[in-house]
């Protein structure tokens, strides 16, 4: 099933991420995600120095100047002493974005470097397990133009009235939060440069989106000290593209890995086409304006001249009065083009069976010589892997487990060379707990060069003697770092998963998530028993530095949700529960599922982290990076301010009055936080003018029903319902000339 079925078609690249970053609380809590406002006790703190002085009477002058200036942080340690601190803007790397992302680069686009591309390309299938993987094929090499293989991208929903695309849009549900990212899109598109589609194009699930799954922020371990803020972590992201063909178009006789691929696409079962990939090794200030800094090997001063070199090219550029740079990180990608069977739910979670990390790994770092603020040669470095899914493959010979690696194992510097973790072998454990070899699977095997070969996919042989013992057995992957073998992971034989991943809720409104439970991959055939836990970030928003979950306190620690731990029973046969809510109050809450058959009837732990801090070899251990939720974002409490606007209204038919309120109350965050609005969609959210001229546009595009569109505006969803009724109101009243009515009665 899925992408470990075949056959299956490579790709490797680079993909773009242009996000938003002055909502960001890395350093300093400018923003409160709670009220989805800026943070005024911070912004006019007299205690801040210097003095920042930002006020809501002053915010759209002093706000974007401050914003692009810069400041210098002091990060500090678990223990709360100093460390190496460097020179940044509170509006960070990316204050110019516009949320978009895609499967090329556009930092370099055109000077990519020495033997690089700046494209995502397919790089060959497979049509066998353990078969070999096919690379002379026309989506790989044209006969006519070696270099002009097929290529993948994603685009977004079309304009209304038009046929030209939006960009994928990138969305955190948490803006504090690096694990609740949803990344939106339309179709996947194969082809050429000149002719994007002229391959394959299929338009993803209605409804849904790719969600960051699996993060690891130690999928890379960063021996040399060169990788930056995200550049040591890793995700896997997927989509499902249903078999209609009046939303997939496979051209046929012109590759036979698309032929095979198309004809596939026929047999019982299969629904349609599953996507998924691996984005890692995130690089930051590629564009050619930092070159220069690349040569400073103190990462502190390198980080500094980043910035500093980023807000002098801003500063030039809107003194002339020109369009200021966008700076986009770049990311690694890895991925497989498979098949979508009946029965694989959800369709943005790898399904399968599924290894969890269930201890740390050490090993050597032999990489470059040491130099200022990197490891020396034979430093001894740990870490945790990142999850993995098996699934058994029967051919008329043999028996495979085939197994997606593609986040699992990290590299052990910036250049991207995977950490030697010895010889690993696939075992499966029995109903008395006797462990079975299945296979090994030699370094070799998953070094660099087989790795971007098929994507982190392996296939292993099994053992002839284990076969009866694969669908019953718990399997685990094992390696011997002092030659006794012990379990990096291990299957959790019961699942939880949700394509629910990112929720929106407004004041009052009811929520439900569907979870999905699973037994080794199929619908458990016997009852299951599932933990719920609602968690919120902590430290308490809007504390910079969110970077973990904690049970709510009633004290600092309030709940966003009217969810108590509970247990649900899912039956035999049906493999799907829904947990119901309703909020609290606005904030940001994530909501966690815990098989009872992985980590026992008790309490859920009161608190997670990214990962466990050691391994001390106490139980099961739980990791952000490896547990099962979703995100839930409550609005802001709002249902009273279409009151407000009426008698604002009412009590001088003022237009002037009606605009300050509508500033003040919704458009000043997306004037002053987002300045992409004004920038580069032309569309100067601090005007009146501006916006009266394109109030249709602007409120056609926040309807809730393009909630899950690439066209939804603000691209952060943080619009109340109490907001956009204010911006209804506020439209009619442009609409008829401003008359001097009153509005009616609000309740």
């Amino acid at each position: 099933m899925s992408v470990l079925s075949v056959p299956r078609l490579f790709f490797k690249g680079r993909a773009s991420w242009n996000p938003a970053t002055g909502n960001n609380n890395d350093q300093w809590p400018l923003y409160d995600f709670t009220r989805a406002e800026l943070n005024w006790e911070f912004l006019n703190d007299p205690a801040q120095e210097p003095p920042i002085g930002i006020t809501p009477d002053n915010v759209r002058e002093r706000f974007p100047a401050w914003a692009r200036t810069l400041r210098w942080y002091q990060p500090v340690d678990d223990q709360g002493r100093p460390t190496p601190g460097w020179w940044q803007n509170p509006g960070e790397w990316g204050y110019f974005g516009g949320m978009e992302w895609c499967l090329h680069d556009t930092a370099r686009p055109d000077d990519p470097g020495p033997g690089a591309s700046t494209d995502t390309r397919f790089t060959g299938g497979q049509l066998e397990p353990g078969g070999p993987v096919i690379t002379s094929d026309p989506l790989v090499h044209h006969p006519e133009d070696p270099d002009s293989g097929g290529i993948i991208d994603i685009v977004g929903d079309a304009f209304p009235h038009s046929t030209f695309p939006t960009p994928g849009r990138m969305v955190d549900n948490n803006p504090d939060a690096w694990w609740g990212s949803s990344f939106y899109l339309k179709r996947f598109q194969v082809g050429s440069r000149i002719a994007p589609q002229c391959h394959l194009s299929g338009d993803v699930a209605p409804g849904s989106s790719m969600n960051s799954r699996w993060l690891s922020l130690a999928r890379n371990l960063n021996a040399d000290g060169q990788l930056q803020i995200a550049g040591v972590g890793g995700a896997v992201l997927q989509a499902c593209i249903p078999g209609d063909p009046k939303t997939l178009r496979i051209a046929s006789g012109t590759s036979a890995l698309l032929d095979a691929l198309r004809a596939a696409l026929t047999q019982r079962g299969v629904q349609g086409l599953m996507v998924r990939l691996t984005a890692y090794r995130t690089l930051y200030f590629t564009a050619a304006e930092f070159e220069h800094c690349d040569s400073i090997s103190d990462p502190q001063e390198r980080t500094t001249a980043q910035y500093r070199r980023l807000t002098e090219l801003w500063d030039r550029e809107l003194r002339e009065g020109r369009t200021p740079s966008q700076n986009p990180c770049v990311s690694t990608v890895l991925g497989t083009v498979g098949l979508w069977h009946d029965g694989e739910m959800p369709t943005s979670a790898p399904g399968g069976r599924c290894l969890l990390p269930s201890r740390m790994f050490q090993c050597a770092y032999e990489g470059r010589q040491e130099k200022h603020g990197t490891s020396p040669r034979g430093t001894a470095l740990q870490g945790w892997c990142a999850p993995a899914v098996a699934e058994t493959r029967h051919t008329r010979d043999a028996v495979y487990v085939s197994l997606d690696l593609g986040n699992t194992l990290p590299e052990i510097d910036s250049l991207g060379e995977k950490a030697n973790l010895g010889d690993l072998r696939l075992v499966v454990r029995d109903g008395q707990g006797v462990a079975h070899a299945v296979g090994d699977l030699p370094f070799d095997a998953y070094r660099t060069s087989a790795y971007e070969t098929t994507a982190g996919i392996v296939d292993i042989k099994a053992a002839a003697e284990v076969v009866p013992l694969l669908d019953t057995g718990t399997l685990e992957l094992h390696y011997a770092p002092g030659g006794d073998p012990v379990a990096l992971l291990t299957e959790s034989t019961v699942t939880a998963e949700t394509d629910q991943r990112s929720v929106y809720l407004d004041q009052g409104e009811p929520g439900t998530i569907t979870v999905q439970v699973r037994e080794r991959g199929a619908i458990p055939r016997r009852d299951v028993e599932l933990v719920v836990q609602q968690y919120v970030p902590d430290p308490p928003q809007p504390c910079a530095e969110g970077g973990a979950w904690r049970k709510p306190d009633g004290g600092a620690y309030q709940e966003v949700l009217d969810l108590t731990t509970q247990t649900v029973t899912v039956s035999a046969g049906i493999g799907e529960a829904t947990v119901s809510f309703r909020p609290v109050r606005s904030g940001c809450a994530t909501v966690a599922f815990f098989p009872v058959e992985r980590y026992g009837p008790g309490t859920p732990p009161a608190a997670i982290g990214p990962a466990p801090a050691a391994d001390d070899g106490s139980g099961v251990p739980y990791g952000i990076s490896w547990a099962s939720y979703a995100c839930v974002r409550v609005l802001p409490f709002h249902d009273d301010l279409p009151r407000q606007f009426a008698d604002c209204w009412n009590a001088g038919f003022s237009p002037r009055d009606a605009w300050d309120f509508l500033y003040r109350k919704v458009l000043y965050v997306h004037d002053v936080v987002y300045p992409v609005m004004k920038h580069y969609a032309h569309l100067d959210l601090g005007d009146k003018e501006s916006v009266d001229r394109n109030i249709d546009q602007i409120v056609a595009l926040a309807e809730r029903d393009l909630l899950h569109s690439t066209l939804y505006m603000p691209v952060t969803r943080e619009l109340s319902e109490g907001q956009r009724r204010v911006l209804k109101t506020y439209q009619g009243l442009v609409g008829k000339g401003w008359p001097a009515e009153r509005l009616g009665e609000w309740r």
